[in-house]
């Protein structure tokens, strides 16, 4: 498997959940909020009346690309790295923050990379610069966009340089962080290191997930194969605060996966997303021995058709809030589902024009779930039954 195989495989799933924002920024010149007044969402059969309101909250535009975008309800700001290069993006990555309400615009610093996170009360861009080899991790006050302070990363090697880095806000104040084999917990106040660990031999790092109440780290990781390939998925879980690691699920299904995981951390265990080509799987393990929980017979959730929860074409993206975990996916699924049994309390179906690629933050104070669709942001009010 070559460096770019390598490289194309472990990003995959991160790019593909980006399809319909990745040429388009959020926010900018030309763009401005719309109605606050809630549009009728479609329901998964015609002609009854809609399930799921849901407001646009600001509309993009194609005339710029963005690398990542989160959103922090809390503050009522949305946030986006956004390149105007022409041609192919890649960077540098220009900072804004978006407010919800007026569709107001702050820039900020520019990157020379394009991972963007919210974690511990701080916003954090982090990546490998292209052509580089030393991860660069930035802090910034989530308000100002003001620099607070750099971390260090170990550099990584030459041939895994286009493999992804990950984030998690860890307990106490801190973030867990991951590049290649390494994974570091720093302090959000002082940037201290406070634990570090070194993934099992040869395996590297493909996503992080701190579950909500900070006991449980899990990690992603995709197998080192030949000079410079990726392959396969490995999920280990350690203690969020010492790092010491506790179960590793190896074997079984997620060995179909073309190079690591995409992870969303729940009370009692975690949801694994994974590509098989252009298809996918989910599947909820359990907290205490990475045991499989839902679908209860996981080999047989790569049957066809694939449009469904546990199987689905190109991606499928989840987030945990409000007692549910949410998800969307290709097919156009928006749905709530029972964190510890893997069960949809409610679904909808948006149609092709409308496909949310992301679901980037929940309010469970105002029992809204956003999502980054062809259009733009929008709220999405579930059924209340979808909360806990």
């Amino acid at each position: 498997m070559s460096r770019m195989r390598a490289v194309a495989a472990g990003t995959a799933l991160l790019a593909l959940v980006c399809t319909g924002c990745s040429a388009a920024s959020p926010a900018g010149p030309g763009r401005s909020p719309v109605a606050k007044k809630p549009a009728s969402g479609t329901s998964a059969q015609p002609g009854h009346p809609a399930a799921w309101p849901q407001r646009l909250v600001w509309r993009e535009t194609t005339n710029e690309y963005i690398s990542a975008q989160a959103v922090n309800p809390g503050a009522g700001l949305a946030y986006a790295l956004v390149s105007r290069a022409s041609g192919p993006a890649g960077g540098p990555w220009v900072l804004e923050s978006i407010s919800l309400r007026t569709g107001s615009v702050h820039r900020g610093p520019a990157f020379p990379v394009g991972g963007l996170a919210l974690a511990s009360g701080y916003l954090w861009i982090y990546g490998v610069p292209s052509g580089g080899t030393q991860p660069v991790v930035s802090q910034l006050n989530p308000l100002t966009l003001a620099r607070v302070r750099s971390v260090s990363l170990p550099k990584v090697p030459d041939a895994y340089a286009g493999l992804p880095m990950a984030l998690a806000t860890g307990p106490a104040d801190s973030v867990w962080m991951g590049s290649f084999r390494t994974l570091l917990r720093v302090s959000a106040a002082t940037g201290v290191a406070l634990s570090r660990v070194q993934l099992p031999a040869a395996l590297a790092i493909s996503n992080l997930s701190v579950d909500p109440a900070f006991s449980r780290l899990y990690v992603a990781a995709a197998r080192l194969v030949g000079s410079d390939g990726v392959e396969g998925a490995v999920v280990v879980e350690y203690d969020a605060r010492s790092g010491q690691r506790l179960a590793m699920a190896s074997g079984g299904i997620i060995r179909d996966s073309v190079a690591g995981a995409q992870l969303t951390a729940m009370p009692g265990g975690v949801w694994v997303s994974f590509r098989t080509g252009m298809l996918g799987l989910s599947i909820l393990l359990r907290q205490r021995d990475l045991a499989v929980i839902a679908p209860t017979n996981p080999e047989a959730a790569s049957l066809q058709p694939a449009d469904g929860i546990f199987h689905w074409p190109m991606y499928s993206q989840t987030v945990y809030g409000g007692g549910a975990l949410w998800l969307a996916d290709q097919v156009g699924i928006v749905a709530c589902i029972d964190p510890g049994s893997g069960t949809v309390r409610a679904m909808e179906r948006l149609p092709q024009a409308q496909l949310a690629s992301r679901l980037p933050a929940t309010n469970p104070a105002s029992h809204v779930v956003f999502a980054i669709e062809t259009r733009g942001l929008v709220e999405f009010i579930p059924p209340r039954g979808c909360w806990s």
